[in-house]
């Protein structure tokens, strides 16, 4: 019986275990721009959740906080009217329409807009400077899914955990067993299988302990990102002043004047300043194989260009093969004398259209923030 127990011990060490599948959790950089909102933002918890809002209920909860003032200064602009980028070498006209293009910096990340009157009007898409219902689905079953993967993982570890300790019990048992032997050859044999077992022994518990360490890093890297999200998603939300990174990288900080209900475009507006702007070209004048380019800050590339050719129309979007990437979203897809005809916007319609990059007709956005733009 004791030589049936002996071969468990060894059996259940040496039966292929579970083994450690590295839990790929992307930590979520998200900046929390400061000094966006210019209204208190309260936080508070009701439910077991976080709430970020510049309205807070009457009757606050006590452990809310009253976050003031958590950006940076807006610094003082220049007078009306002075001249942004008058000398900005431009060769050609493609060149010309990058130096009307902008960066956009918001909480959710990095996108691209363009001055479309010289007053500082800037157009970009709403998705830049908004959380967007679709976005906000998509990264609630991102982290449900990260989530249920977790679960499962939390108990693989009890299970094996559990696994361990009756190991220990039955090592233990095997000590006993040598101890009260009376056969000294057989005394000798418990001894030597229980030495065997508690080097095994000692080796799983190590590996399991590591492996249980790296695992919990990466969790509270997922959680601590998942809370960081959330927070800037709800201060870009709230906020109504954006920073723009011009042509010569310098910053400057724009107001919001209004999104669109409609379709994926926000209109921002620079004060203070004299600024270049795009000149809009009809849309009804294309045809299909003209050139157009893409204008953008894809991966952060400052005002880079793709150039390509105007395809059709498709669903309402001007279609073109010019790539247009997610940091492109909001910059302006011209035409080969520098006038703009679109507002390149990340979208796949269809998985027939991938690789290719669409765009809102201008006329669109005119229509949309007219009551705000200056009468040509």
């Amino acid at each position: 019986m004791m030589q049936r127990g002996r071969k468990r011990l060894v059996g259940i060490f040496c039966k292929r275990r579970w083994r450690y599948l590295s839990l790929l959790i992307p930590c979520i950089h998200m900046l929390v721009c400061c000094g966006l909102c210019e209204a208190d933002i309260y936080k508070y918890k009701k439910d077991g959740v976080w709430y970020y809002t510049d309205t807070p209920p009457k009757e606050l909860p006590p452990d809310s906080e009253t976050m003031i003032e958590i950006a940076r200064q807006v610094p003082a602009q220049g007078s009306d009217g002075e001249p942004l980028l008058a000398d900005f070498p431009a060769g050609n006209a493609i060149e010309q329409a990058a130096t009307a293009t902008v960066a956009v910096k918001s909480n959710l990340g990095y996108g691209s807009g363009f001055f479309i009157s010289s007053q500082g009007h800037i157009i970009t898409n709403k998705h830049v400077v908004r959380a967007t219902a679709a976005q906000s689905q998509k990264n609630e079953n991102y982290f449900n899914t990260i989530e249920n993967r977790i679960s499962e993982l939390d108990k693989k570890f009890a299970d094996e955990r559990n696994r361990l300790a009756q190991y220990r019990d039955r090592i233990d048992r095997l000590k006993r067993a040598a101890e009260v032997e009376p056969d000294p050859i057989r005394r000798e044999s418990y001894r030597e299988d229980y030495k065997a077992n508690s080097q095994r022994y000692e080796t799983w518990r190590s590996d399991l302990g590591k492996r249980e360490k790296k695992y919990e890093d990466e969790k509270k890297k997922f959680r601590d990102g998942r809370q960081n999200f959330i927070y800037s998603k709800s201060l870009a939300n709230l906020s109504q002043r954006f920073t723009i990174v011009l042509a010569d990288q310098t910053e400057r900080y724009a107001r919001l004047l209004k999104i669109s209900k409609a379709h994926d475009l926000a209109l921002l507006k620079l004060d203070g300043y004299s600024t270049p702007a795009l000149t809009p070209a009809s849309t009804h004048q294309l045809r299909q194989t003209d050139p157009v380019y893409a204008i953008g800050n894809p991966a952060k590339q400052h005002n880079s260009v793709t150039s390509g050719v105007f395809s059709g129309f498709e669903k309402g979007f001007l279609q073109t093969n010019a790539q247009i990437y997610p940091g492109n979203s909001g910059g302006p897809l011209v035409t080969e004398d520098g006038r703009v005809v679109g507002i390149n916007t990340f979208k796949k319609l269809t998985h027939k259209f991938e690789g290719l990059g669409f765009a809102i007709p201008i006329e669109v956005a005119l229509k949309e923030f007219s009551e705000h733009l200056p009468l040509k």
